[in-house]
């Protein structure tokens, strides 16, 4: 907190880059259903962030979730794309 005048735009998202993270989330969930996940929830985006919540009765340990996610690696967060 000390630091954040530090940063760029105050450590505050910027319209655009909150556009492009939602935009990154949607391609992540895209992916993850293509890899045999077809109930993956959307992403819940809110002022405090985004969360990405595995389908209902998956466990986000589970092998197939595990497998998905790392098939779809390139659209994580700071993966780029």
């Amino acid at each position: 907190n000390a630091c954040e005048h530090l940063l760029p735009n105050g450590g505050q998202v910027t319209a655009a880059q909150q556009r492009q993270a939602v935009s990154q989330a949607l391609k992540l969930v895209a992916c993850v259903r293509a890899h045999g996940l077809p109930a993956m929830r959307d992403p819940t985006v809110s002022a405090q962030g985004m969360v990405l919540s595995p389908p209902p009765g998956v466990r986000p340990s589970s092998p197939q979730f595990q497998a998905a996610l790392k098939a779809c690696a390139k659209f994580q967060p700071g993966a780029g794309s």
